[in-house]
C-alpha cells in the first residue's frame, strides 16, 4: 500500500505547490516508513534556488514541544512538580503563588503575551528585559479558570529550567533532546547559522509579489520560539517520542492529556478520522510550520514554510494528508476550470466590501480581468468559478457575490483558511 499512497501524496502536494500554495519541505511517515520526503518552491526566491527535504527552517511555537519535554524530564526526576506554584522559582512574579507550572505548560495562567507587541523582536534582549515586558501587564482571567494561547507561559518555563538546572535553557534542550535524538540541523539563533541548506523568511502574497521578512532574534523567542530544524532532524524527534528514548510511557503520555480546550503540554488534541492525533502550529516572521503525529500507527505529518502567509494553512492541508492515509476513496483536487462571464456581468461586482473598519476587499475590473485588492495587498486576478464565486489566483481563497433583495450585489463572502467572513459594500 506505501507506493500507491506515496503517489497520491505526491499529487496532492504538487497541487498545493502548483498553486503558490506551499513553498517549503514535507515529510510524511507511517509505521516507520518514510512516504514522503520533499521540498517545493525556492529557499531563496531571488536565486532561484530550490528548497529539497534537507532544507532548515525556523519553527517558531513548535519550540514549545522541546520545553514542555524538558519540563517533563526534571519531573520525571523530582526536580519539579508540575502543580509547584511558579513563585517557589520566580519570586515576586505577580500572583505566582496562584499559577502553577501546569498553567504554564497548558496556556491557562492568564499571562499577558509578549507577542502582541514586537518592539523587541528584531534586537537581541535579556531574559529579564523579556519577562518585565509583560510581568505587570493585565491578566485574562485568573489562573486556571480559562485557557488562551500565550507565548509568554513559555518565556517562564524557560527561566524555570534555567533556575533549576543552573545552564542556559539552550544547552539543555541539546544536552537532553537534541543529542539524544540526533538532531544535528536543530538548534538556535538562526540569524548567525552558516549552512548551504538554510532558507530565507518571506511573506508571499503570489508568484510575483512577495517580500524577504525582517529577521526575529532567538533571545527574544528564545524558550517559546526559537528554535529551527529541518523535516529529518523533526522525524528522528518524532521516532524518539514514539519509542519513549526520552521519557518513560508514563510521564511521556502526560504530555499528549489535553486540559481545556483540547489544550495538552507543548501539543493540542484533535480527533481526526476516529484517531487521536497530537498536533501543533508555529508562526514567526517569515516562516509556518505545522506538526501532527499519530501515536496508534505511528503516522508522524510535518510541514515546514519559509512563507509566513500561505494561500493554504498547513493545518489544512495535514488534514488533507491524513484523508490520503486513511480515506481511500479521497480524491486530490484536480484543476480548476475559469468560466467565461461578460464584461457587464463582471462589472456588477465592481466596488468596495468591507469587513471591519480595518479590512475590505476592492474588486475592480482591469480590461476584461476582474481583480481583487484591499489596503496592504497588491491586485490579484480573480478567476471565475460560476457566476458569482471566484477564486482568488495562486490562492484557496474564495469570494462569493450576494445578491440583495433590489437585484444588486450588496455583499460578499470570503473563504479564507476555513473561515468565512462577510463583507458589505460600502461604495
Amino acid at each position: 500500500m506505501a507506493q500507491p499512497t506515496g503517489e497520491k501524496l505526491e499529487r496532492l502536494m504538487e497541487y498545493y505547490a502548483s498553486n503558490y500554495s506551499f513553498n517549503g519541505s514535507v515529510l510524511v511517515a507511517r509505521g516507520g516508513d518514510v512516504l514522503l520526503s520533499k521540498g517545493y518552491g525556492y529557499r531563496d526566491v531571488e536565486k532561484k534556488i530550490k528548497n529539497t527535504d534537507e532544507s532548515i527552517y525556523q519553527i517558531g511555537s513548535n519550540t514549545e514541544q522541546f520545553t514542555a519535554e524538558l519540563i517533563l524530564q526534571l519531573d520525571s526526576k523530582a526536580k519539579l512538580g508540575l502543580n509547584d506554584p511558579i513563585s517557589k522559582y520566580l519570586p515576586g512574579y505577580p500572583y505566582g503563588e496562584q499559577i502553577t507550572i501546569k498553567n504554564l505548560l497548558t496556556h491557562t495562567s492568564g499571562i499577558y503575551d509578549y507577542s502582541k507587541d514586537n518592539s523587541l523582536a528584531g534586537m537581541p534582549v535579556s531574559m529579564e528585559a523579556l519577562v518585565e515586558s509583560f510581568k505587570n501587564k493585565p491578566s485574562s482571567f485568573e489562573p486556571g479558570m480559562g485557557v488562551e494561547y500565550c507565548n509568554s507561559n513559555y518565556i517562564l518555563l524557560g527561566c524555570i529550567i534555567e533556575k533549576i538546572t543552573h545552564r542556559k535553557y539552550e544547552e539543555q534542550i541539546r544536552a537532553k533532546i537534541l543529542n539524544t535524538c540526533g538532531m544535528s540541523h536543530s538548534g538556535f539563533d538562526f540569524a548567525n547559522l552558516k549552512d548551504e541548506n538554510k532558507t530565507t523568511g518571506y511573506f508571499f502574497i503570489n508568484k510575483d509579489n512577495y517580500k524577504a521578512a525582517p529577521g526575529t532574534d532567538s533571545s527574544y523567542s528564545y524558550a517559546a520560539g526559537a528554535m529551527y530544524s529541518d523535516v529529518g532532524d523533526l522525524y528522528k524527534w518524532h521516532n524518539a517520542l514514539h519509542g519513549y528514548h526520552l521519557l518513560p510511557k508514563d510521564w511521556q503520555d502526560i504530555a499528549y492529556a489535553p486540559v481545556k480546550n483540547q489544550y495538552a503540554l507543548g501539543w493540542t488534541v484533535e480527533q481526526i478520522m476516529g484517531r487521536k492525533f497530537v498536533e501543533h502550529s508555529g508562526d514567526i516572521a517569515g516562516f509556518s510550520s505545522y506538526e501532527m503525529r499519530q501515536e496508534q500507527d505511528d503516522v508522524f505529518i510535518i510541514l515546514l514554510e519559509n512563507n509566513m502567509q500561505p494561500g493554504t494553512s498547513n493545518s489544512a492541508i495535514a488534514k488533507n494528508i491524513v484523508k490520503c492515509l486513511y480515506d481511500k476513496s479521497y480524491k486530490v483536487p484536480g484543476e480548476k476550470k475559469e468560466m467565461f462571464l461578460s464584461l457587464e456581468t463582471m462589472n456588477k461586482y465592481v466596488g468596495e466590501y468591507q469587513f471591519t473598519p480595518d479590512a475590505s476587499l476592492i474588486v475592480s475590473l482591469n480590461g476584461t480581468e476582474l481583480t481583487a485588492a484591499s489596503p496592504t495587498i497588491k491586485s490579484i486576478r480573480m478567476i471565475a468559478e460560476n457566476r458569482t464565486l471566484f477564486r482568488i489566483e495562486g490562492m484557496d481563497d474564495q469570494v462569493e457575490f450576494v445578491k440583495g433583495k433590489d437585484g444588486k450585489f450588496n455583499k460578499v463572502i470570503l473563504y479564507q483558511q476555513g473561515q468565512r467572513v462577510t463583507g458589505v459594500r460600502v461604495n
